[in-house]
């Protein structure tokens, strides 16, 4: 497996040691900016004891919890897979399911983890076949089959993602190497579903990706032609198909929505007609907004990929520039996309080594892995931005027309003022009136263009990655005619 095909399939959702075959031959399923470098950021970076050192080899989280324990799995020296979860304490525990191979390629994958600290995933056997299995808190290991599920090399079933309920979801390889659907009830019960328009040939099929709260599902199904499509299955079994308008129609390209929310709204990533990857955000009623990372690149394979999005609807991901180097990015409900590096990621051109986030709690704190000058992956954990609040003041008010009026908003946090030189813009409506830089967490901007009457007057921080953004409170600013 090359340094794409594992970018692709750690990002996304683990797709199984036998697909990677499948994702070798597709090339894999590969707003107000600021960009920190990781000196100026809170970044823990860890390996689980046992992860191996050589190239392809390391550790990889792949979710988060509301509690900030988080789930993954590592490859050790002989390329043998373990799960682990990290508590929030930084206290490791490997998770080996007790029929798991041996071998190389074989062994135990944790995928996600839900607030009771309950661990999904799958394991692969010593006959290269997939199960899926749940690890409860304690520490039990249950393990479970879909009905249907192959038993060939390669086939077999794998739990993606797990909900505050306890409820399941992931897929099947039958025994034609057909993907379904599934999702098991925290009691055991499993029900498999297809996707309307899922193709029903090798590799083809239904592909869920996030469960939610409500039980609702996010994923992608490949066609007949091998394009991908998003739905999201809504819990009493409703399947919703979507596409995002400037995805590609021509085989492996498409939408893949990668994970939903509480609220029902879906984060993912898009591969448009140039095979150029691009971030989205489905929201509940449908309505979808597409975006790129600052400094994402356009050719083949490159571009923007969004892999979690948290209840405030917060989505992290990573971008692969044009050298082909991959890098973090935060992107906030209102649109501003913050990027990052972790400290120690490699940046060799062209060999897909970087920073990669793969999870983000209702904090903000972000989970992921990076890979080294020497392709070795290791864990990171980022913590959130500190809450800041934005108060606006004008003087004076009232004021005449063509009179001088100087708006001031002060930046203040917990932990201090941001860092001076960052900027603070002043909004009429959707209107930027001006700009101000930070300066001991103050920022003005005068003006005298104010129009006769009431204006309703609001400061904007775009925040960074260590210190969040905030809207101040609106002042309304009277100017009254000259003369009165």
């Amino acid at each position: 497996m090359n340094n794409s095909t594992q970018h692709r399939c750690w990002i996304l959702e683990l797709r199984r040691v036998a697909y990677a075959a499948l994702a070798l031959a597709i090339m894999f399923l590969p707003a107000v900016v600021a960009s920190i470098s990781a000196q100026a950021q809170d970044f823990t970076t860890f390996d689980a004891p046992g992860a191996g050192a050589s190239s392809g080899q390391g550790t990889l989280p792949q979710n988060i919890n509301t509690a900030g324990d988080i789930a993954g799995f590592y490859s050790d020296s002989s390329t043998v897979y373990h799960g682990f979860v990290r508590a929030s304490d930084g206290t490791i525990t490997t998770i080996n399911a007790p029929k798991g191979g041996t071998a190389a390629g074989e062994g135990t994958f944790g995928s996600d983890i839900n607030t009771a600290g309950a661990v999904a995933g799958y394991y692969v056997d010593a006959s290269s076949v997939d199960h899926g299995f749940v690890r409860a808190a304690n520490g039990t290991i249950t393990s479970f089959d879909a009905p249907g599920a192959g038993t060939n090399v390669g086939q077999g079933t794998a739990g993606f993602a797990i909900n505050t309920a306890g409820a399941i979801a992931g897929d099947y390889a039958d025994a034609s190497s057909v993907y379904h659907g599934f999702v098991r009830a925290a009691k055991g019960t499993i029900t498999s579903f297809d996707a309307p328009n899922a193709g029903t040939g090798g590799y083809q099929g239904t592909f869920p990706s996030g469960i939610n709260t409500a039980g609702d599902i996010a994923g992608y199904y490949i066609d007949s032609n091998s394009g991908f499509h998003g739905f999201v299955r809504a819990a009493n079994g409703t399947i919703t198909d979507f596409d995002t308008p400037d995805a590609g129609i021509g085989a492996y390209q498409g939408t893949v929505p990668v994970n939903i929310n509480t609220a029902g709204d879906i984060a993912g990533y898009y591969i448009d007609a140039g095979s150029v990857y691009h971030g989205f955000v489905r929201a509940r009623d449908g309505a979808i907004t597409e975006f790129d990372a600052p400094g994402a690149g356009t050719g083949v394979n490159q571009g923007t990929s969004g892999s979690d999005i948290n209840t405030a609807g917060a989505v992290t991901g990573d971008y692969v520039d044009g050298s082909s180097v991959c890098h973090g990015f935060v992107r906030a409900a209102s649109g501003t996309i913050n990027t990052f590096d972790a400290p120690g990621a490699g940046s060799g051109a062209g060999t897909l080594q970087g920073t990669f986030p793969s999870g983000i709690n209702t904090a903000g704190d972000i989970a992921g892995f990076y890979s080294d000058a020497s392709n070795v992956y290791h864990g990171f954990l980022l913590a959130a931005a500190t809450k800041t609040t934005t108060t606006l003041t004008s003087s004076p008010n009232p004021s005449t027309y063509g009179q001088v009026v100087t708006l001031t908003a002060v930046v203040s946090s917990s932990i201090g003022a941001p860092p001076n030189g960052e900027t603070v813009s002043f909004m009429k409506g959707t209107t930027v009136l001006g700009t101000g830089t930070l300066s001991g967490g103050s920022a003005s901007y005068m003006t005298e263009t104010l129009k006769v009457g009431t204006n309703s007057i609001k400061a904007v921080y775009g925040g960074d990655s260590n210190f969040a953004g905030s809207t101040s409170n609106v002042v309304k600013q009277v100017v009254e005619k000259a003369g009165e």
